[in-house]
């Protein structure tokens, strides 16, 4: 019988090594409950935050009922129309449905009869004199007079949207601490690179399959938090703030930066538990403590990393917020907010050198012992 010649095996290219490397990552996340941890927190957060406010006697939606109107004096010309304002007063700051407002002069209904008698403003100011969100205009006399509102509110979803989010720089680190802080040095810890390192595989193939697998559960993780604030939101308020996504956008890429310096991180220390320690803390609580001097040192921090992460909230602001000094008691406070594209471009940064910088250790790190 003629013998089959042999064929030899070929060695898989990086990519399909990648993914090999990739996929049993995330096995391991899996398998040590990370995952399934990352999630819990997740929905924990979404119900604490969504349940406090109403429990604490802060409800979203209500009704006020003869609320009292102050009325302030005022004699101008509404701009574009010829109408002489007599006098305007304020309504809550919350979102009011114009179709149940109702005005009432000494206990009588007070119709608007299309701008005869009021007009609701939604004007930023009027002849230099700043507004609230929920103005009324008066084209009648009412200064002596009591004047009462009845009407359907709902908290701003503005408001809403940027409570939940302002956690999200939180979750960013906790998922950087759970599936990338002990990557590298784990293999070293545990002495499992004694079987992953003789075979052939790049070490920067090995660095890349990690990476994806720590930023794809991280992405799992942002990902249901946002896609949760938005069904919140939608069901409670019938809408997500117009930049929602542009605050989702941020997130992934203070995502992308974060595990990469946590990688960096990884592959500096030599015990697991020192690397997720400095990770879950340098962002959580060393950098934001250097970012406080700046408060009262007069000086923007815009190359900081944990700064430009407020971009995600900040960036559902309408308008965006400018920086401000004030003096109280005698001590001058700066706060500063970081600028959009500065932010996008510091955390791009901040992402490119701390991945440069892992693979170049990682690659000349030996494992010993």
């Amino acid at each position: 019988m003629t013998e089959q010649p042999h064929q030899a095996r070929q060695i898989p290219g990086d990519v399909p090594q990648l993914q090999v490397v990739w996929r049993y990552e995330l096995l391991r996340y899996l398998r040590s409950r990370r995952l399934l941890a990352s999630i819990a927190i997740v929905i924990a957060i979404l119900a604490l935050i969504y349940v406090l406010p109403p429990l604490a006697g802060s409800p979203y939606r209500g009704t006020e009922t003869n609320s009292v109107v102050t009325v302030y004096p005022l004699d101008a010309t509404l701009p574009g129309t010829g109408i002489t304002i007599y006098g305007y007063g304020s309504l809550s700051s919350n979102t009011i449905d114009t179709k149940t407002l109702e005005l009432f002069v000494n206990g009588t209904a007070y119709p608007s009869n299309n701008g005869a008698n009021w007009v609701y403003s939604h004007s930023s100011s009027i002849m230099g004199i700043p507004l609230s969100a929920n103005t009324i205009l008066f084209t009648q006399n009412v200064t002596d007079k009591v004047v009462t509102a009845s009407y359907k509110w709902h908290t701003p979803v503005q408001d809403f949207d940027t409570r939940f989010v302002s956690f999200a720089s939180i979750l960013v680190v906790i998922c950087a601490t759970f599936f990338a802080a002990d990557s590298i040095v784990g293999e070293y810890q545990n002495r499992t690179g004694y079987l992953m390192f003789p075979n052939p595989l790049k070490r920067s193939t090995l660095w890349f399959g990690k990476y994806a697998a720590s930023m794809t559960a991280g992405i799992v993780v942002v990902g249901l938090f946002y896609l949760g604030v938005a069904v919140l939101s939608i069901l409670t308020l019938g809408g997500a703030d117009d930049d929602f996504g542009l605050s989702f956008g941020f997130a992934l890429e203070y995502l992308v930066a974060v595990t990469a310096i946590a990688y960096l991180i990884s592959s500096i220390m030599k015990g697991s538990t020192g690397a997720l320690v400095l990770t879950f803390f340098m962002f959580v609580m060393i950098l934001p403590i250097v970012d406080s001097v700046s408060m009262f040192s007069a000086v923007k921090l815009s190359a900081s990393l944990t700064f430009s992460a407020g971009v995600m909230s900040y960036s559902m602001y309408d308008p965006y917020p400018k920086d401000s000094v004030n003096s109280d008691f005698g001590i001058t406070i700066h706060q500063y907010y970081p600028d959009e594209l500065t932010s996008f471009v510091v955390i791009v940064i901040y992402a490119v050198v701390a991945i440069a910088l892992s693979i170049i250790l990682f690659k000349r790190k030996e494992l010993l012992g």
